[in-house]
This record gives C-alpha cells, sequence and structure tokens, in this order.
C-alpha cells in the first residue's frame, strides 16, 4: 500500500497569500509547490488584479533553490517579521536587502510574515505548514449502483426493436432495387414516355467554279466547259418529261445562273471604282478632291467651267497690307514675376540652418513571453517609425538647439498587433506628447503565447536623443 507523502515526516512550510482591495479580502491561497508569486493586471499572473498603477506582470516572491525572496520597489511600502526582527519595507531597502537592478530583493526565512501594500493593493503573506490535501467526496458504492441499473429495460427494447425494423428495410431495398440499373423510377419513366427524336437533313453545297478559272481558260484558248454538278434529289422525286425548265440547286438558283450572277457583279465593282481619264467611275470623280492633286489642274478646271476666281471674301477686304509677315510692336500683358528666389537668412545674413538630431537606443526589454521579441519591435521602430520620432525631436530642436536627454517608451502590443496604452517619459512635456501621438499608429506581428494563441505583450524602449 503507498504512503501518503510527509506521512512519516515534518510537513513542509509554504506560503500562504491574501489579497486586500479597500480594506476587504478578496482572494486567498496556498502556494503549494513553490514556484514564483506574480501579481498584476495580466491575466496570467498568479493574483490577477485590474488596479490602476499596477504593473501588466511584477514576480513579489522569487523562488530559488527550495526558498523565496521577496523583490520589491521603491514605491511598495509594508512591513514584515521574521522569527524576532521586525521591519519596515524602508528600513530593509537601508540595511538587509540586496538591489538588483531597479528593485530590491530580500531573502525570507521559513517563519516569515508580513504585508506589501502599493497604493489600494495590500497582500498579506505568511509561511504556515503544508494542511494535508482532501480527498475528494464520493457516495458510497450502494448509492452509485452499475451501469445496467441506470438502464430502463422497456426503453433499451424499443430502441433495439426500432434498429432492427430499419436496417431490415434497408437491406429489403437494397436486393430488390440494386442501384446499377438505376432503380424503380426511371425504368417506369423509360417506358411511360418516349424519347424525343428530331431528324436532320444534310445537304452537299454545291461547287460553284470561280471566275477566275474561267477568264484563265478563255485567254489560254483552252474551250473548257464547267463541269456539271449533278442534282442529288430523291429517287422518288422525278419531274415530268414535258418540263424543260434547268435543274435548280437546293438555294433556288441553278449554276448558270450563279456564275451569271457573279460575273455581274464584277463589272459593277469595276465600274464604280475604275479611275479612267473619263470619270466614268466613282474613283475618277473623285480624282480631282484628293489632298495630293495638282492645284494647278484644279485651277484649270475652274477656268474652263467659266467661274471666277478672288482673293479675300464678297465683303471687299483684301489681304494684310502686302501680304508679307510683320512683327507687332506692341508691348503685351506684363508678365514679370518676383525677382528670383527668395531665402530665408538669418541675423547675421547667412542661410539659417535646420537643427538635426540623432536618436540611438540604449535599453530594450518585454514583460511578457510571446512570439513578438524586443528585437523585433526595435526592428520595426528602426525601419518604419523611426523619422516620426526625429521629427519631433526636430521640433523640439527648433525652440532649443541644446535640447538632449533620455527618453522611455513604454507600450503595449494587443491581439491584433495594435499599440495601446503608450507612455513617454522624457525631457520635454512638447516631446513626450508627440511621441505618444505617433505611437498611438504604431502596427507589429502578433504576439502569440507558447499554444500559438494570440496574446498581449508589454515592451519598454529607453532612447537616447542628442543634437548635431
Amino acid at each position: 500500500m503507498a504512503t501518503a507523502p510527509h506521512a512519516h515526516g515534518p510537513r513542509p512550510r509554504i506560503l500562504r497569500i491574501g489579497v486586500l482591495l479597500g480594506g476587504k479580502i478578496v482572494e486567498e491561497r496556498l502556494i503549494r509547490d513553490r514556484g514564483d508569486v506574480t501579481v498584476g493586471q495580466s491575466s496570467k499572473n498568479t493574483f490577477s488584479v485590474p488596479l490602476e498603477g499596477l504593473p501588466r506582470e511584477w514576480t513579489l516572491f522569487k523562488a530559488h533553490e527550495g526558498r523565496y525572496t521577496l523583490d520589491f520597489t521603491g514605491q511598495m511600502d509594508g512591513r514584515l517579521s521574521d522569527g524576532d526582527k521586525v521591519q519596515t519595507l524602508a528600513a530593509a531597502r537601508e540595511a538587509g536587502a540586496r538591489r538588483v537592478g531597479e528593485h530590491f530583493s530580500l531573502p525570507l526565512g521559513d517563519h516569515a510574515r508580513g504585508k506589501v501594500s502599493l497604493g489600494d493593493l495590500t497582500l498579506l503573506f505568511q509561511f504556515v505548514t503544508e494542511p494535508p490535501l482532501q480527498p475528494r467526496p464520493l457516495l458510497p458504492h450502494s448509492v452509485r449502483g452499475t451501469l445496467a441499473d441506470r438502464i430502463d429495460p422497456r426503453l433499451a427494447v424499443i430502441v433495439a426493436a426500432s434498429v432492427a425494423i430499419h436496417f431490415g428495410f434497408m437491406i429489403a431495398a437494397w436486393q430488390w432495387d440494386p442501384p446499377g440499373d438505376g432503380g424503380i423510377a426511371y425504368r417506369a419513366a423509360k417506358q411511360t414516355f418516349a424519347e424525343d427524336s428530331v431528324p436532320v437533313d444534310f445537304q452537299e453545297p454545291v461547287a460553284v467554279p470561280e471566275k477566275g478559272d474561267e477568264k484563265g481558260a478563255e485567254t489560254k484558248g483552252e474551250d473548257k466547259q464547267p463541269e456539271k454538278v449533278p442534282d442529288k434529289k430523291p429517287a422518288g422525286d422525278k419531274k415530268p418529261a414535258g418540263d424543260s425548265k434547268p435543274a435548280e440547286a437546293a438555294g433556288g438558283r441553278n449554276e448558270n445562273d450563279a456564275v451569271a450572277l457573279q460575273e455581274e457583279s464584277a463589272r459593277m465593282a469595276d465600274a464604280l471604282f475604275s479611275e479612267d481619264e473619263a470619270g466614268g467611275g466613282l474613283a475618277g470623280a473623285m480624282e480631282n478632291k484628293k489632298p495630293g492633286s495638282d492645284l494647278g489642274n484644279q485651277l484649270s478646271e475652274v477656268a474652263k467651267s467659266g467661274a471666277q476666281t478672288a482673293i479675300g471674301n464678297t465683303a471687299g477686304r483684301g489681304t494684310r497690307g502686302n501680304g508679307d509677315p510683320r512683327v507687332g510692336t506692341g508691348t503685351g500683358p506684363g508678365v514679370t514675376g518676383p525677382g528670383g528666389p527668395v531665402s530665408a537668412t538669418g541675423p547675421d545674413g547667412k542661410g539659417e540652418k535646420v537643427p538635426t538630431g540623432r536618436i540611438s537606443v540604449s535599453d530594450k526589454k518585454t514583460f511578457d513571453d510571446s512570439t513578438l521579441t524586443p528585437d523585433a519591435v526595435l526592428r520595426k521602430i528602426t525601419s518604419a517609425y523611426m523619422s516620426g520620432l526625429k521629427r519631433c525631436h526636430k521640433e523640439l530642436l527648433k525652440t532649443d538647439p541644446t535640447a538632449r536627454g533620455k527618453v522611455k517608451l513604454a507600450f503595449t502590443v494587443n491581439e491584433s498587433g495594435r499599440t495601446v496604452s503608450p507612455r513617454v517619459s522624457g525631457f520635454a512635456d512638447s516631446l513626450d506628447s508627440c511621441i505618444e501621438a505617433q505611437m498611438g499608429n504604431w502596427r507589429f506581428d502578433i504576439p502569440k503565447d507558447g499554444d500559438g494563441e494570440p496574446t498581449d505583450a508589454s515592451f519598454e524602449i529607453a532612447l537616447q536623443l542628442v543634437p548635431e
């Protein structure tokens, strides 16, 4: 039989923490796994407290090799007791606590207890002996019963009979009406309704000899006759013997009529578009009106007709002077503009120098574990948004050419990649407000947690601004 843990030895001491808001306790928990205890506004913390002024995530109790250390900042207040020694956090910062970056770390013993306050939030903690785990309550075996006790016999019989009947109908339909022959409905429709049939009569086209072939034959002196195409008609369609009318083609015209019609069309086209000297054709009548025609010939044609030619119009007005070109003597409207480009000059007469600045990154960090790293955020800011930051710095340098200092950018990238809660702390209010307005339009890749789900990620970027 397995022995419960710590059955024959002293039970370990674990951390017990209570959360107070406005003087009322809202949560209490035992930390049995000896892990880190975090507090903040994020839902991933051990204690999630959506309180304004709290960081997104802060590790208050850090576990290392089975022992805890209390990590607190200068804004936190409280009191703690470790054995007979009672001291405040302010006194612990002066002696006993180790400074780590911007916070302090104080080791805790197994009998420590106290409280830590940050604004309206107060955390009470103490180390207590681990209580045994309470087993889950179970009903007696006589009350739980078996699976057979939970089945209604009458309902089971009805369900079994229904399943057997339905499967029987399905098998019978499969045997009597297999799906390969189209089914009973298809066969009944095929026997009832006859399929529609549309007769199609195909006739071969009549071969008509071309005009060029006949002319070529006449030129060579060959006495060729166009081949006669026999009419293809049904055997039952016979004409009376006394009918001397020539056989007609399928289009209502025999072969000789078709050839004569083509020759007549060719003669009409030649007569219409010929360019003979008589001008009988359309092209010949319009020859004198072509743009490339000789002007002398056109004037001769007009003289032959008896008409008079004159220069000018019928109102008696002639040409302008002797017809030679003349240069005007008027001055015209004034079109002069400014004397030249005007450039702004300073008091010493030299051109005004626009101040510029240089921005460098001094620090970067994140407060969440996600796929969006501080390096990726910094690359995006450097490549896409650095020009906006330089523009804000340039506006400040116009009023104070010696402005320089450190600026901290704190922001959160939400689940859609948008920048929310931008905060800027620098050395000039105008610079801070300008950069915050720029940060509201920043976009980054969507941060994802270890499970691949979109999450929020907070970052802090420190910039150093110096004039050039």
